[in-house]
């Protein structure tokens, strides 16, 4: 329910809260009052977007704020969003000159898309052709599904539908997958020969490139290495014959001084390692390769490896990883097959079952689409219009298969009208009045409240196009309606005004170079007041016609407190 409307800087609104209460709420004044001005700031609430048109002249910015009673699904909502929620919404959207607007939920910062979702179930506007839905044949079935109960049906059609939808596209991908893998075998199977052909081994083209360094050099290493053993060991007078010598004297020196015993020492170390170096030169240069033939062999190796890099990978490790993984794929090619014919039993065993839950979905909305229409010709009666005809025309395949089924089923809902005895039933939106049509969207909220009660409803003059004598019917069925939720309503007719148990009237006034609107609740002969002047003509035969209309009221109004008939 809407507790508190505020608004501030807002067109014609320089500072006002309208403080709203359950049962049926009348909104009056003269044209032009800014009752429509109204329904444009609740319009932002309700997700609209904001123009900069909507700011009072002389002001930076307007601000539109509305509180809501919080139903326990709204807080679970919040919940998930990470908005706190006690027992209140409140909803607060800027308008400034700048144009970057900003909308709050709790003081928390929404998108526009966040806003519409969360107040899609609080409140709905009726109006003249505008958010006038059953204008919109795409809505049809939805309120057909909410009068029949069918929601939590249409709920497992649609989780069926995304279901098949999800089988059909893996299969298709599998089959093209399939399609393109005879090529992309022959293709796998071909980098595997190639690199399966060489057979490349980790660090091997590091070890390649120092063997072919040497082979490139052996024959400056083996002279190099031939001169520094000759010099070392085997020339006469060489480094070894050298050191033995000064050995030989340095140990007589010792013999004269013991403290020269450890260079002596020392010497023997330096020969020993002399000697080493000299033998391991002498290995090395015998274990130089002699056959230069093996030089080609190398160059072409690397070669080879240097190809599988540059195709499948920057270095040996990577050209051996890829190796695996074009295993790996063509395992799962080879699997394709086996994958393909089951997406396709599954798929035949869920379109099946949403054949079945659609058929059984068709069936239960043509039962409920003959009591729908049954109560919407009653309240219709109820609304002086007893010689119209009106029928919720359900239309399906007979025998269907999965494709003539559609996220909510197999049905095409329209809903049909016929204004006079005598004329064939056509689709609403193209032969109804702005008077009759007001009346439909009154007698099918009034039909649904029976079923599953109603949000706030604000119905923007719902008597355009009406007589006084059906505003007086249409003035008993929003009372009547407004005992299964809230009910707001602007009407220029005091017939219907005098039915509501909150009245507030709103006024245009001019103060200086300005207008403003001024708006207040009327009660007692405040009230009486604003009937006579809605009434118009002679001001004595108009109060008392206005008297007999409050009283009508009251008297009414007892009548309906327990279970009103709609």
């Amino acid at each position: 329910m809407l507790l508190e409307l505020g608004l501030e800087n807002f067109i014609l609104f320089k500072k006002v809260s309208l403080c709203l209460s359950s049962g049926l709420t009348v909104l009056t004044g003269e044209t032009g009052a800014g009752k429509s001005l109204l329904v444009q700031a609740l319009k932002l609430i309700l997700g609209a977007r904001a123009d900069l048109q909507q700011i009072r002249i002389g002001t930076k910015q307007a601000l539109v704020q509305a509180v809501f009673e919080a139903s326990p699904e709204i807080r679970g909502q919040l919940e998930d969003m990470g908005i706190s929620c006690d027992d209140e919404l409140v909803i607060r959207r800027t308008v400034p000159q700048t144009g970057r607007g900003r909308i709050y939920v709790n003081g928390a910062i929404v998108s526009l898309q966040d806003l519409r979702q969360i107040v899609s179930g609080l409140a709905s506007l009726a109006g003249q052709h505008e958010y006038q839905e059953l204008l919109r044949r795409k809505r049809h079935g939805p309120w057909l599904d909410r009068f029949s109960g069918l929601g939590h049906k249409v709920d497992q059609i649609t989780s069926l539908y995304q279901e098949v939808k999800g089988l059909q596209t893996d299969l298709q991908r599998a089959t093209a997958a399939k399609e393109e893998a005879a090529e992309e075998v022959d293709r796998l199977r071909q980098e595997a020969q190639k690199i399966d052909g060489i057979a490349p081994k980790p660090g091997e083209e590091e070890r390649l490139e120092h063997e072919l360094k040497v082979l490139k050099a052996a024959e400056a290493l083996r002279n190099l290495g031939d001169n520094c053993y000759r010099i070392l060991y085997a020339d006469k007078g060489s480094i070894l014959e050298k050191l033995a010598s000064c050995r030989q004297d340095l140990k007589h020196m010792a013999g004269l001084d013991p403290t020269l015993e450890k260079t002596v020492k020392e010497l023997d170390t330096v020969a020993y390692q002399a000697e080493e170096v000299a033998w391991t030169v002498r290995d090395y240069i015998h274990g130089l390769p002699t056959d230069l033939s093996k030089l080609e062999q190398i160059e072409e190796r690397i070669y080879g490896l240097r190809e599988l890099k540059r195709h499948f990978g920057s270095t040996i490790e990577n050209v051996l990883a890829y190796r695996n993984d074009i295993e790996i794929k063509l395992t799962t090619l080879y699997e394709s097959g086996d994958r393909i014919e089951n997406l396709k039993t599954r798929l035949e065993e869920k379109e099946k079952e949403l054949v079945n839950a659609a058929s059984d979905l068709s069936k239960k909305r043509r039962q409920g689409a003959k009591k729908l229409s049954r109560a919407i010709k009653a309240e219709l009666s109820d609304l002086k219009l007893a010689k119209t005809d009106f029928m919720v025309d359900v239309q399906a395949t007979e025998s269907p298969i999965a494709p003539d089924v559609g996220p909510r089923g197999l049905d095409k809902v329209q809903f049909l009208f016929s204004p006079n005895v005598g004329q064939p039933l056509r689709p609403l939106a193209s032969i109804a009045s702005g008077g009759e049509l007001s009346r439909v969207m009154l007698a099918l909220r009034a039909a649904l409240a029976r079923q599953a009660g109603i949000e706030t409803i604000v119905f923007d003059e719902i008597d355009a196009g009406i007589g006084g004598e059906v505003a007086e019917k249409v003035g008993f069925k929003l009372k009547a309606l407004s005992s299964f939720g809230q009910v707001v309503t602007i009407t220029h007719f005091p017939q219907i005004a005098a039915r509501g148990d909150h009245h507030i009237a709103l006024e245009k006034v001019v103060k200086g170079d300005k207008t403003a609107i001024v708006i207040r609740e009327v009660e007692g002969n405040q009230r009486l007041e604003e009937l006579t002047r809605m009434l118009g003509g002679d001001r004595e035969t108009a109060r008392a016609y206005a008297g007999k209309l409050l009283a009508g009221s009251k008297v009414q109004g007892s009548g309906v407190q327990g279970s009103p008939k709609i």
